[in-house]
């Protein structure tokens, strides 16, 4: 398999899974997606240069983009191969299914002098296991659905009552939290997942209720170490009346 002419793209998880992001980063990492399909089973080789001047901007810039997109998960490099993890199993997919796809033809010429089935006997039309269907790319949830389901909600953000959470809003100011305060997606989807657990009234209806959490963890995250005091008996810290009291005996003890 040297490329793939086409992959399923999901306008939805696209923009979900991209929220926060700059229009520069969102436009780049649509444009080396559409690159690491089209190399197929080769991979897109990590060259600044190439990539560059396939997407159409500077060898600095790209660089600058790549740091981004990788650090946001939404890229990785390894061994000389710039990806994504969701291209990978989508291309496994693909691959093995055009494997199949030969030894079907392979076997149909080998019995095409078996006889006939009768007309009363119905084949099973669809018996090709590992065809790719719809839901080939949603084996990996995105940031946004994680959120979501340890929120207490359904993947898909839509309640009971049809009211959509974590919306294009709701999910550009828990980047910006999640930015601004240094935090990884894994601290995020633990404290989401510990502020919900302790919500006895259900599932908040916006994301926004995780904020105030997110912002103490990071507090305490970030919070001085605890230094020992020396001084004082066991350890504990001496008064200012012990202070002076022995201030005092040593006075006294000293004009003796």
């Amino acid at each position: 398999m040297s490329n793939l002419p086409y992959y399923p793209r999901y306008p939805r998880d696209f923009f979900e899974g991209t929220a926060g992001m700059s229009l520069e980063e969102k436009g780049a990492y649509g444009l080396v997606l559409d690159l690491i399909y089209m190399m197929g089973a080769r991979g897109l080789p990590d060259d600044p240069q190439y990539i560059a001047g396939q997407i159409g901007t500077s060898v600095r810039k790209w660089n600058s983009l790549r740091k981004s997109l990788i650090e946001r998960g939404k890229l990785y490099a390894d061994n000389g191969i710039i990806s994504n993890k969701r291209a990978d199993k989508v291309k496994i997919k693909q691959r093995s299914y055009q494997d199949n796809q030969a030894e079907n033809a392979r076997g149909s010429s080998k019995n095409k002098d078996l006889e006939k089935p009768s007309p009363t006997y119905r084949e099973d039309t669809d018996t090709d296991k590992n065809k790719i269907d719809d839901d080939s790319a949603r084996e990996d949830l995105t940031f946004r659905e994680q959120v979501l389901v340890k929120a207490g909600h359904p993947a898909s953000g839509i309640t009971a009552t049809g009211k959509i959470v974590g919306n294009q809003a709701d999910m550009a100011a828990l980047n910006r939290a999640m930015t601004d305060l240094g935090l990884s997606q894994s601290e995020v989807l633990a404290v989401v997942a510990e502020t919900a657990q302790r919500k006895r009234d259900g599932p908040p209806s916006s994301l926004n209720y995780f904020i105030e959490p997110l912002r103490k963890f990071a507090g305490a995250k970030n919070a001085p170490k605890i230094k020992a005091i020396d001084g004082g008996r066991n350890g504990e810290r001496t008064s200012k009346s012990e202070i002076r009291q022995h201030a005092f005996i040593g006075g006294a003890t000293g004009s003796s």
